[in-house]
Parts: C-alpha cells; sequence; structure tokens
C-alpha cells in the first residue's frame, strides 16, 4: 500500500496543507512545495490499541503508535523571496487515532474514516535550509510546526465510504467537554539562574506552557521566585477521550535559552471520572518541584436550563481569569457560500 499512501500524502500537501500554510502568515503568501517524494521506506505501526470500554457501539476507536523513520525529498520555495529549501530526511514518531464509524448493515460495513493525531508528534527534519528565511524574519521551523498541526486534534482527516453519511458531523464533532484549569501556584523549583559564572546558584522566572491537543496557554512570567504563584485559569474543549492528555511543562526564563523546570502528563479520563481535582503534583523529570492545580471536567448540556446557576458559580471565581470564566459554547458551522464579488484586483496583477 506504501506507493499509493503516498500518492495520498502529495495531494494532502499540496491541495490542503500548502494553502494553509500560505494563510498562516503574510511572508508566505507565495509558499508552495515543487517536489514531494516520501521515499520507498513505508512507515511503521509498532502496537495497535482498541478501545472497548467508554465507546459508541456504532464506532471503532484505534490508537496506531507510529514511526516513521525515512530518506525522502521535499523541495520547497517562497517566490516573494526567491528562496528555496529542502528536506532530505523525516523522522516522526507518535499516536495516531482512527475511528471507524458509524457501522452500518451494508458494505461495506463502515460509513467513514477519521485520521488525526492525539497530541503533535515528535517529529524530526533534517536538512532544511536555513537561507529559505534569513530575509523574511521567519522561524525556521514555522513551517514544520504548521504541518504538524495540521493533523493534530481537533483537526483531522475525514473519508467518507459511503454518500449518505453526513461528512459534516463527524469532520467536526461536538467537544466531549471542557477542561477549566486553575494553574495556581508551584512549589520548591530549581534554582536555575546563576552569578559569577555559575560559582553563586540564584532563582529562576518560571512560567508553564500548558497544553491541550493544539490547543496551547503560556502563563505569566513571575520573576526570581522558586514558589510562584501564577492564579490563572484556562480552559479547553476536549473531543476525544479516552487517550488524550494534559500537558505541562515548566520553564525558567533566559534571554538565551530557557531552562526546563519540570513536566506533568495528567489522563483526562481521570479528571472527567472525578470532576474535580483539587492536588499538588511531584514534576517528572527532574530532582525537586512540585505543582498546584485545580481541574474541572465541564459536561456540554443540550439546553440552557442550567445557565442562570453556571453564571451564578462563576461569578466567584472570575476575579482569578484574565478574560472571565465561560458559560456556555457556540458551534458555528461555515456550510457554502455563493455569488461571492470577483476580485478584480487579483485579475489586474495576473494581467500585468
Amino acid at each position: 500500500m506504501w506507493p499509493f499512501i503516498c500518492q495520498f500524502i502529495e495531494k494532502l500537501f499540496r491541495e490542503t496543507i500548502e494553502p494553509a500554510v500560505r494563510g498562516a502568515n503574510n511572508h508566505l503568501s507565495t509558499f508552495s512545495f515543487t517536489k514531494i517524494d516520501i521515499g520507498h521506506q513505508p512507515l511503521r505501526i509498532n502496537g495497535v490499541k482498541v478501545y472497548t470500554e467508554n465507546v459508541d457501539k456504532r464506532q471503532i476507536i484505534l490508537d496506531l503508535q507510529i514511526s516513521f523513520v525515512g530518506n525522502c525529498e521535499i523541495d520547497l520555495e517562497i517566490k516573494r523571496y526567491f528562496c528555496r529549501a529542502g528536506v532530505k530526511s523525516i523522522q516522526i514518531h507518535g499516536t495516531m487515532r482512527v475511528i471507524l464509524e458509524p457501522l452500518i448493515g451494508d458494505m461495506p460495513l463502515i460509513g467513514a474514516l477519521s485520521l488525526f493525531f492525539l497530541r503533535k508528534p515528535v517529529s524530526t527534519f533534517i536538512s532544511l535550509s536555513t537561507i529559505l528565511f534569513s530575509n523574511s524574519g521567519l522561524s525556521d521551523t514555522i513551517i514544520l510546526d504548521i504541518i504538524s498541526n495540521y493533523l493534530v486534534l481537533p483537526n483531522r482527516i475525514t473519508v467518507p465510504l459511503v454518500s449518505e453519511v453526513q461528512i459534516a458531523q463527524l469532520r467536526f464533532p461536538i467537544p466531549k467537554g471542557v477542561l477549566r484549569i486553575h494553574f495556581i501556584e508551584a512549589q520548591d523549583l530549581e534554582g536555575k539562574d546563576t552569578y559569577l559564572k555559575g560559582i553563586v546558584k540564584g532563582k529562576s522566572d518560571p512560567y508553564g506552557i500548558i497544553r491541550v491537543g493544539n490547543q496551547i496557554f503560556q502563563s505569566k512570567v513571575i520573576k526570581e521566585n522558586l514558589n510562584p504563584k501564577w492564579n490563572e485559569v484556562y480552559e479547553a474543549l476536549v473531543y476525544e477521550h479516552p487517550g488524550q492528555e494534559l500537558e505541562i511543562e515548566l520553564f525558567d526564563e533566559d534571554p538565551d535559552k530557557d531552562d526546563f523546570l519540570g513536566s506533568l502528563m495528567i489522563d483526562l479520563i481521570e479528571v472527567e471520572k472525578e470532576r474535580l481535582l483539587d492536588e499538588w503534583f511531584t514534576l517528572d523529570e527532574v530532582s525537586k518541584g512540585k505543582l498546584h492545580l485545580k481541574l474541572e471536567w465541564l459536561t456540554l448540556m443540550p439546553t440552557a436550563d442550567n445557565l442562570d446557576k453556571v453564571l451564578t458559580s462563576i461569578r466567584a471565581d472570575k476575579d482569578q481569569a484574565n478574560d472571565g470564566l465561560s458559560s456556555a459554547l457556540l458551534i458555528l458551522y461555515l456550510d457554502s457560500a455563493r455569488n461571492l464579488p470577483v476580485s478584480y484586483i487579483l485579475m489586474d496583477t495576473l494581467l500585468s
């Protein structure tokens, strides 16, 4: 199947990812792939997990441990800056979720297939020329981030297998719930700042990065404090569980490269089960440090019957959040457009 998978990947890059890159930044408006060759070495599936609990009877959920180490040739350019670059080797490791739904009583038994990464995969791209970005002021990772995030939840690829399936509901499902993250404080963090050429150890300037899928939040920086208090609140939509996790990393802000202060990973199934967690968590990958979090699992209700009660409850905590707490979720589907005006400016540019 690998040659045909490569054909699909090339089509995906040209028809979907290329327009997404162009629209992400004004500097990339003339971005294009000039060559896409994924190579002859196929990806490996190192493990498969099938979920049998908390799953709708009309769907099958698979988690695939994907590993791809291949020699490839992907060339790209930005005509605006007369710049070109190329990738000769790619390594990608991550968990890809495959959802087969809805199950139907006629062949092919499966109505549609959805693919996405639960979190941003670990990827390495070798030989991406930095000349490409020298005149544009862009980071050399911006294009790679756009490509990676395009396949990370809540983004997904949905392929209908029968004509009757409601493709919009599968591509843009209603979230399973909302995770409210109270990012409160930390204790006994490592002191990373040093003085007198490292002889004297000082404090740190800690901040946190919080991830749920491709939703990323960054806290404020607390200067020179090993026991910082943030008291910030974030709200993240949760589209898939089991499988999704809350990821938190703490860093010490520095002028050159920020130092790592610890990490934390929490299974959202546990949060949903408890509904409310208010605990001190020991940080991983460091010798010391704890993080105080309050996590709330909020279930979406089909009607507004409890709206007044929700509004009353969030007013008590509103002063902790930068923009206030949410009381409801508005979901808007942009279906289609008609009779759009012709872009005469573009036509004049092409004619000139």
